[in-house]
């Protein structure tokens, strides 16, 4: 397998995820949209969600206007994942807040391993 074609499975891979991701936190948002007086939270997950997909679509227009746009979509991912999975956990749910749990910290680790990447990419160019 070549290695471009590796990268566009690989690129192929992280937009599935977060387009699940922002799914999840939309759905979260509707369930929140549910519950009385909640509407602003639902609100936030709504906007939150939709800024996944929106920076998922147009990723290489937005890496190009900001630096490490990819860092911070890890970082915020890894965020509400971790405020949706204290929510179910709030909720009573029984595993569910688990899955968001583990899926902030694979965010963070993707987000360790960009950032380690592109230290070892600036460190080579200044030499």
């Amino acid at each position: 397998m070549s290695i471009n074609t590796k990268m566009k499975r690989l690129a192929l891979l992280e937009n599935f995820t977060h387009y699940v991701t922002a799914f999840v936190i939309v759905m979260k948002g509707l369930d929140k949209a549910e519950t009385p007086g909640k509407m602003g939270y639902a609100l936030i997950f709504f906007l939150i969600g939709i800024l996944i997909i929106a920076g998922t679509a147009f990723h290489h227009k937005a890496e190009r206007l900001l630096k490490h746009f990819k860092a911070y979509v890890y970082v915020l991912e890894a965020v509400v994942m971790s405020i949706v999975g204290y929510l179910y956990a709030k909720d009573g749910k029984a595993l569910i807040q688990y899955v968001c749990f583990a899926a902030a910290a694979m965010f963070i680790v993707a987000l360790v391993v960009y950032v380690r990447k592109g230290s070892k990419v600036s460190a080579t160019h200044t030499h």
